[in-house]
């Protein structure tokens, strides 16, 4: 099964460069639903902070479509608040 997932930042919580981010996850084995989590953009580097919810689970999922989701959510929102469009 394809992982399910969804991420949305908070953008009353989120001002550049700390985000905070809802994100949800189903793979059929592994399931969590509006965790939130905390990100802190500071170029080159991004640092993204789970929750202990998730912790115990991130050598279980597949972290990296988590973690892109988690991005684009992120660079979405910066284009939109900066009048950009793709």
């Amino acid at each position: 099964m394809e992982a399910n997932i969804s991420a949305e930042v908070i953008k009353e919580k989120s001002y550049d460069p700390n985000f905070i981010v809802r994100v949800s996850y189903d793979d059929g084995k592994i399931k969590f639903k509006n965790e939130m989590v905390s990100v802190s953009r500071r170029p080159p580097r991004v640092n993204i902070e789970y929750p202990e919810s998730i912790k115990h689970f991130l050598d279980k999922i597949n972290i990296k479509k988590l973690e892109l989701e988690i991005m684009k959510a992120i660079l979405e929102t910066l284009l939109g608040s900066s009048g950009k469009r793709l």
